[in-house]
């Protein structure tokens, strides 16, 4: 497992299962089914689809990047049902299980990919980071939406 005699993977890996993940699953509950496309501008993600880009970019970064997975955009555009959104967030929980559970040496590893005509290196390491910044960041996003919609966030 990544926290192998590692004491910070250890903490990290607690904080996503203890406090992300359970945060991620109780808005979705909290946000009433008229308000998942609803964003406080008209350039801003709707609120069911931040769920979405979460889900997503565990399968792009784990699925795609490091298992070489077809990656499939998750939403094409519309606002899903709750049951789908609530699906995708599970499939992606799943898929950091996947990542917490490869051995530590995935985090020296370097994995690359083509884009716009350029090859793009990340380390192991740099994705676990980025992914669980990307959690933090969007579950913040989310109270924000939630707080302007006047409904209390589930406490951090």
């Amino acid at each position: 497992m990544l926290d192998q005699n590692n004491k910070v993977i250890r903490q990290q890996l607690e904080l996503w299962k203890n406090s992300i993940r359970p945060h991620f699953d109780q808005s979705l509950e909290l946000i009433p089914d008229d308000k998942l496309d609803w964003a406080p501008s008209a350039k801003m993600m709707r609120l069911g689809n931040i769920f979405l880009h979460v889900a997503e970019t565990s399968l792009w970064w784990y699925g795609k990047v490091i298992k070489g997975e077809t990656f499939t955009d998750l939403s094409d555009g519309a606002i899903p049902l709750r049951s789908d959104i609530k699906k995708h967030l599970i499939d992606h929980w799943l898929r950091l299980d996947q990542l917490f559970a490869e051995d530590p040496k995935i985090l020296d590893q370097e994995f690359s990919f083509e884009g716009n005509g350029k090859t793009f290196k990340f380390t192991g390491l740099w994705i676990y980071t980025h992914l669980l910044e990307h959690d933090i960041h969007h579950r913040s996003q989310v109270n924000q939406y939630l707080r302007i919609l006047g409904i209390t966030p589930p406490e951090v």
